[in-house]
């Protein structure tokens, strides 16, 4: 009778863990699989209703399978050896966090309707992320779209 007494406390005690998650741990496992080239993953650490705004387009991918399909598969698609890693220090707030990166590899896929040049690749950009309960709930990122067309001869 005890231990069926305890199980709600522990219940308790692994959601509160759970939603203490910090943004630049969930960050840190966001990447991975990204680097792990695994979308499905990625799109994992997304909320239901993300918005994923790249400068680069101009508007944002709204919600979980939107943003994976049109912006995560088509980066890994196009760059399918892709490296993004964080640089520097992050700021990190209690919902948010910010970073520099470095996204690498080799295009050896269609980006943008865009055949392969089978060109290295590597630029750098900043990402602005928020997050409510362990989940990104918005990501922006920029990064200088110019040098990556010139990098990709385009």
């Amino acid at each position: 009778m005890k231990i069926f007494a305890m199980l709600p406390v522990l219940f308790m005690s692994c959601l509160a863990n759970a939603e203490m998650t910090s943004p630049q741990d969930v960050i840190k496992d966001y990447m991975s699989a990204w680097n792990a080239h695994n979308a499905e993953k990625a799109a994992t650490y997304f909320s239901k209703d993300v918005q994923y705004y790249d400068v680069t387009v101009g508007k944002s991918e709204v919600g979980q399978l939107n943003a994976r399909d049109h912006v995560i598969k088509v980066f890994m698609d196009a760059v399918p050896n892709l490296k993004w890693k964080m640089i520097g220090q992050p700021i990190v707030g209690q919902d948010s966090i910010a970073f520099e990166w470095e996204f690498s590899g080799k295009n050896t896929g269609v980006w943008a309707g865009t055949a392969p040049t089978n060109k290295d690749i590597s630029f750098k950009g900043v990402s602005f992320v928020h997050l409510h309960h362990g989940k990104i709930t918005y990501q922006g990122d920029y990064y200088d779209a110019a040098n990556l067309n010139q990098q990709l001869g385009l």
